[in-house]
């Protein structure tokens, strides 16, 4: 696959831009909670290697911002910062783990921002965009644990598949006529 040229999505009190190095300080601020980790699964960096989470350093993180952006120059996946829109204040991370006819969506909030609806309004974002682009259905896999992430995907209109979870996560699938049925 080639690079992918990586739009600029808005909302009301959103922005996600390509996720860059400019964003190192959000993404350590985002990796070091240990909430944010608690459900995350493995990390890895751009050469395959291990990266302990939370993290303690941003040298820590910038290896899994690194891996984002190497995936994003690759074409196979890539993450937005999650950007408040009227103080450009990085709030989290979202994108897609894979692409092609089911995307697999992915999102990261710094806790402090819980609860205020911004991830919801971010997947909106990602999801209109993934199947505008010809996707056919998308994907998240949760932790059985993570019933914020599980409320957040039924309200979005993803349902549970009957599939053994894979490494404790389930899998949640929305295709494009079910998105349609929901807005």
């Amino acid at each position: 696959m080639a690079s992918l040229e990586i739009p600029v999505l808005d909302s009301d009190r959103l922005r996600l831009e390509p996720l860059s190095a400019s964003h190192s300080q959000g993404m350590f601020e985002l990796w070091r909670e240990p909430a944010v980790c608690e459900h995350s699964g493995l990390a890895t960096d751009a050469d395959g290697r291990s990266i302990s989470l939370p993290a303690s350093s941003s040298r820590e993180s910038d290896r899994l911002l690194g891996f984002w952006l190497e995936r994003a120059r690759a074409g196979t996946g890539f993450r937005w910062a999650v950007m408040l829109a009227e103080r450009s204040e990085f709030v989290g991370a979202a994108g897609f783990n894979t692409l092609g006819s089911c995307y697999e969506y992915a999102y990261h909030f710094v806790p402090r921002h819980w609860g205020a609806g911004l991830a919801g309004e971010a997947a909106q974002l990602a999801l209109a965009w993934s199947f505008a682009r010809g996707a056919e259905a998308a994907e998240v896999w949760i932790d059985p644990a993570n019933a914020r992430s599980i409320r957040l995907a039924e309200r979005l209109g993803f349902r549970k598949l009957a599939e053994p979870p894979v490494d404790g996560a389930e899998r949640y699938l929305l295709r494009t006529s079910e998105l349609s049925a929901n807005r």
